[in-house]
């Protein structure tokens, strides 16, 4: 088990699926955010869910609401409002990345270190920004992009202390963006 907890971010617009991702039924799940939560509930110090709002969830879990002073959908929002709420290094996972591993998040723990703000998991696709662990020491850098109206967490990621961890294979990594994308999932 990860001294650390997990979120699960599930608050996207899930414009391209055309449908909320995260209440998409998947596997023996009634929604693919109940999935995530089943499969990481022995793995993490406490799990989460990072949502705009918890009114659209019909299950009881821990719900991170994102900050109401920031309307805008996005990453970034989401996980300023994560790092408001713990005072600790979380891991953070995209709701609709359905096969990434434990091993996959005990190879970015490993990494940690005192002068580390970031640890993000790479594949050949690229960089996994919402499959990574982030510490406290950004919060303020988030604060000031937001006050900006600037979401973009790879502007983050570069102005900070970042560590990416390659990994040789993207097949734990496929993003459910698309339909086509689901159904090949299921």
């Amino acid at each position: 088990m990860l001294s650390l907890p997990l979120v699960i971010i599930a608050g996207g617009k899930s414009s391209r699926m055309g449908s909320d991702k995260s209440l998409l039924p998947f596997g023996a799940f009634p929604t693919l955010t109940q999935y995530q939560l089943s499969r990481f509930k022995n793995h993490f110090f406490s799990l989460h869910v990072s949502c705009k709002t918890k009114d659209k969830f019909d299950f009881e879990a821990s719900f991170i609401e994102d900050n109401p002073l920031y309307p805008e959908s996005s990453p970034l929002v989401a996980l300023g409002s994560i790092l408001e709420h713990f005072d600790a290094p979380v891991c953070v996972l995209s709701v609709d990345t359905p096969f990434v591993t434990m091993d996959i998040f005990k190879t970015l723990y490993v990494h940690m270190n005192e002068k580390t703000e970031a640890i993000i998991a790479r594949s050949p696709f690229g960089s996994h920004q919402l499959c990574a662990i982030y510490f406290p020491s950004l919060l303020p850098k988030i604060k000031t992009m937001l006050s900006h109206n600037e979401h973009k967490i790879g502007l983050l990621l570069h102005n900070a202390h970042t560590v990416f961890i390659d990994f040789d294979s993207d097949e734990a990594f496929l993003n459910l963006n698309h339909p086509s994308d689901y159904e090949q999932a299921k």
